[in-house]
């Protein structure tokens, strides 16, 4: 997936996907080995059915954060979503040598709010509502992906967060991912919140404030 980064800063970046290659929902499908793609669950207004997720039965955050974006009422609705351990060769630099990667894909459920400019301040709107912490090494990169087509509505964008927790420990980095996940989920609270009519980003927000012990965001190409 070729991507160009929007913007960065301490802890996150967002990008965008020149690329449209997938629709929603979608089939399952192996990956070879152990890896699959369960395919699309759909958890909209059913939010106890993210229990059965496997990749939410490894996660406490992540399956807080999948039930938060599907409950009743809520704008949002999640597409897809993965999580795993990951072993670094070389140490970062704050020492750290293994990460959980993921990806929490996310879009507005009335398909007409899904362009890349409300997609773009969705974006932006969550990251401003995440605060960094003393505790755990977090860091987020955010995708604007376009599809090719979305429940029969036709092509939009919708994004792909890729929420990471470091540590020295498995535990440690899980404990990092759990509240990177749980932040998320706080943050669509407070979206969800909103009166319809208000911007979800103004302009005036930080992004991911008072970041602390933050890790280098990057997007591969």
């Amino acid at each position: 997936m070729a991507t160009t980064i929007i913007t960065q800063g301490q802890g996150y970046t967002i990008a965008r996907s020149d690329e449209a290659h997938s629709t929603v929902p979608y089939k399952p499908s192996g990956y070879g080995g152990r890896s699959r793609n369960h395919g699309y669950v759909d958890l909209v207004d059913q939010p106890e059915l993210a229990t059965f997720i496997p990749e939410a039965q490894r996660s406490a955050g992540l399956l807080r954060l999948l039930q938060t974006v599907n409950k009743r009422g809520s704008s949002f609705l999640t597409c897809g979503c993965e999580c795993g351990l990951v072993r670094r060769k070389t140490p970062a630099p704050d020492g750290s040598d293994r990460y959980i990667g993921s990806y929490i894909a996310i879009a507005f459920r009335q398909p007409d709010r899904n362009t890349p400019d409300r997609i773009y301040k969705l974006a932006q709107a969550l990251l401003g509502h995440i605060n960094g912490s003393q505790k755990h090494h977090i860091s987020f990169e955010i995708t604007l992906v376009p599809l090719l087509d979305f429940f029969g509505h036709g092509r939009c964008c919708i994004l792909h967060i890729n929420a990471s927790g470091a540590g020295h420990t498995d535990q440690q980095a899980w404990s990092a991912f759990d509240f990177a996940c749980n932040s998320l989920a706080t943050a669509t609270d407070q979206l969800n919140e909103l009166p319809e009519s208000t911007p979800l980003f103004t302009g005036h927000q930080l992004l991911f404030p008072r970041v602390s012990h933050p890790l280098k965001a990057s997007i591969p190409a």
